[in-house]
């Protein structure tokens, strides 16, 4: 899969808002490698457009400290 994105410049996206608008706009045509929970969060709103495929490709755990 990385031979093939990085012999098309193309596929790659700055930020996940730019990678989430080009996903809703491609109809099916673009898909975007994102964190879990970042996918979950997007998938949960509004317009309700967007879908998680297939399984994790890896499992990390996330802390928070104040």
């Amino acid at each position: 899969m990385w031979e093939f994105m990085n012999t098309r410049k193309h596929v790659f996206v700055n930020t996940y808002d730019e990678g989430i608008k080009r996903v809703r706009q491609s109809k099916g045509k673009y898909a975007l490698l994102i964190e879990s929970p970042k996918n979950d969060y997007i998938n949960e709103r509004e317009p309700c457009d967007t879908m998680k495929v297939g399984r994790n490709l890896d499992s990390k755990g996330f802390g928070i400290a104040t």
